[in-house]
């Protein structure tokens, strides 16, 4: 079995037009979400094995913060240039593309590609946005990350931070 997160960065500081898009940092709301949607994946055992993030300020903030908030049971954060501001079909082929020895990842992105590919994945599911700091968790029922898509899905998993648009959906 294989398990893919897709995630929306935190909420980020947007005010500030001397600050490029890239560089925008988390607000206070941003932290605190990161934080909470850390504690519930702990809470139900969905702890991933790596956490792939884009390039961008805020989805690098997000990410340490997830890995902080996992304490011991910590995965490995990288930089991945590439879901900065990535497709659904460039998030996937990422996903695919995935290690053997990695069974559950975890990739922060943006809107709209991440959000586009829980669609993708799950056309039935609502809402069809997901907020800042959101996520999906889907399990799929193969063995390697080249076989996961629509037709593998085992279960879904949304989840938004307190202050986000919805609440769990299994």
């Amino acid at each position: 079995m294989k398990r893919l997160t897709l995630m929306r960065h935190a909420d980020a500081r947007w005010k500030d037009s001397d600050v490029p898009d890239f560089e925008r940092p988390l607000n206070r709301r941003g932290t605190s979400d990161a934080e909470s949607m850390a504690r519930r994946l702990t809470e139900r055992g969905l702890v991933p094995d790596l956490i792939l993030a884009s390039a961008a300020r805020r989805t690098q903030q997000t990410a340490e913060i997830l890995a902080r908030t996992f304490g011991e049971n910590a995965p490995r954060v990288m930089r991945e240039e590439t879901l900065y501001l990535a497709t659904a079909a460039e998030i996937l082929r990422m996903a695919q593309a995935s290690g053997p020895r990695i069974e559950h990842l975890l990739l922060v992105a943006h809107n709209p590609g991440v959000s586009e590919l829980v669609q993708l994945l799950l056309p039935q599911a609502t809402p069809s946005e997901l907020p800042a700091a959101g996520l999906c968790s889907i399990a799929f029922g193969c063995d390697g990350w080249d076989a996961i898509g629509p037709g593998a899905i085992m279960s879904a998993v949304h989840e938004a931070p307190p202050s986000g648009l919805f609440g769990l959906f299994v």
